[in-house]
């Protein structure tokens, strides 16, 4: 065995002891804040490193792999990537990706001569191999020029290659993979300055927007989107996430001026509630198609049953790859069917429609003009949602007798709407005026708070 490798693997051996003892013991813990930094730098190190040798090891094992000597049969696997699995208990995609990243920076042998050539990017190999980057940094770097490499002059790419590969460094803390990610990207547009309407021609026919099969009550959504609409999407959501660059949470706060009561929510998932509120407001748009001569409404099927309970299950049709009918929590029926249309749908045992009656409810342009006008944005404090982006939620529900008239109806974002039973939040009217009261966890006196005069603010005192 060859010495230097008996050596390291001992070596390795401690340091994995001493991993598991740290972490094992809660160290980490207790450390103060420099000893925490500076080990977690010593760990990114030796991560950086580890990456590297497995991406040139994923090469090297498939190499001897494809010639004669076999590597991966001759260890009893069926492929490299086996080999890897086995030996790394790492999944089949990452060993993958290993694969991937390989090509890149593995030297190329020339089948007519036989000669063997650098790397595609040999600086940045040695910024691999040296642990100055690891396997997020090469693909971050290298990424964008492997798009355009086709397209520009060689000497052109090998210079970019320097310059980013220059920006690495092994001491210290080392440079993050957006930067590198960004600075290759900005180097291939100025090189490639003739390949923008190339890409679009060779990226326009991937564009695609999936629904998949719903599971765990979820309906998994893929695609890729071009850049246009992406920015498009991004704008719309980041209006509505953050619409008037006020921070989110209601106003109301406990006597220790905690701030428990803070927009918990992932970004991810403001996201996509967000998304809920676009296709909300989508169908009243002026210039929407017309379904049946009105706007296009979503329609949840319920059984008479389930809405005098209040509970159980409804259906939306087509809402997942199926196109069949998916059942979802009745509590999304009362939701849309506040702001919309809800289709009941009375069924015998032998599945025999006995009755069918549609609900209308939504609220006229000039309803929602006077509504908006009065609120202006969501009713719930804190929450900066504006009115083109809200919907108008029945205060005394329709199926409790209340009226589509503005003085039952309040202005409330997606979210809020979506699980104003679950959050402890009441809303009343007085006088034609919207009233909250929040959850006792946020105000122990349950008092209800007045939410006008909201389109414009009461004189200052003295004023």
């Amino acid at each position: 065995m060859n010495t230097t490798m008996e050596r390291t693997r001992e070596t390795m051996a401690h340091a994995v002891a001493d991993l598991r003892s740290i972490l094992v013991s809660g160290t980490l813990d207790t450390a103060d804040r420099d000893d925490v930094l500076g080990f977690l730098i010593g760990v990114g190190d030796l991560y950086r490193q580890v990456e590297a040798t497995l991406v040139v090891g994923t090469g090297v094992i498939e190499k001897r792999s494809a010639s004669a000597e076999r590597f991966d049969v001759s260890s009893d696997c069926r492929s490299a990537n086996e080999v890897m699995q086995r030996t790394t208990g790492a999944a089949p995609t990452t060993v993958k990706r290993w694969s991937r990243l390989a090509a890149v920076v593995k030297p190329k042998r020339t089948l007519a001569s036989g000669e063997i050539r650098p790397a595609e990017f040999p600086a940045l190999r040695e910024a691999l191999t040296t642990g100055a980057i690891g396997a997020d940094g090469l693909e971050a770097a290298t990424r964008p020029l492997r798009e355009v490499k086709d397209r520009v002059d060689a000497a052109d790419l090998a210079e970019a290659n320097e310059v980013l590969a220059a920006m690495t460094t092994t001491t210290g803390a080392p440079v993050m993979c957006d930067t590198l990610r960004d600075a290759s990207l900005r180097l291939a547009t100025d090189l490639d300055i003739t390949g923008a309407e190339a890409e679009e021609e060779k990226a326009f026919p991937g564009r695609a927007l999936r629904l998949g099969v719903k599971r765990n009550g979820l309906v998994p959504i893929t695609g890729q989107l071009v850049p246009d609409v992406a920015g498009a999407l991004s704008v719309l959501l980041d209006s509505i996430n953050n619409p008037h660059g006020q921070p989110a949470g209601v106003k109301f706060r406990p006597t220790d001026e905690s701030d428990e009561n803070a927009d918990v929510r992932t970004m991810a998932q403001r996201n996509h509630d967000a998304l809920g509120t676009i296709l909300a407001a989508v169908p009243n748009a002026p210039d929407m198609p017309t379904n049946g001569g009105g706007a296009p409404v979503l329609v949840i099927h319920a059984t008479e049953d389930t809405v005098r309970a209040g509970e159980g299950w409804a259906t939306i049709p087509g809402a997942d790859a199926t196109g069949t009918d998916v059942p979802v929590p009745f509590a999304a029926a009362k939701h849309v069917g506040c702001c919309g249309t809800i289709q009941h749908l009375t069924t015998a045992a032998n599945g025999r429609i006995v009755k069918l009656t549609i609900d209308k409810r939504v609220f006229s342009t000039d309803q929602r003009r006077a509504i908006s006008a009065r609120d202006r944005s969501c009713v719930i404090p804190g929450c900066h949602t504006p009115a083109r982006w809200c919907e108008i939620h029945h205060v005394t529900g329709w199926a409790q007798g209340g009226e589509t008239d503005v003085d039952n109806g309040v202005l409330i974002c997606w979210h809020h709407h979506r699980f104003i039973d679950r959050m402890g939040w009441d809303i009343r009217m007085t006088e034609g005026v919207p009233e909250v009261r929040p959850p006792d966890w946020i105000d122990p006196t349950k008092t209800w708070h007045s939410t006008g005069p909201r389109a414009a603010g009461l004189p200052k005192r003295g004023a």
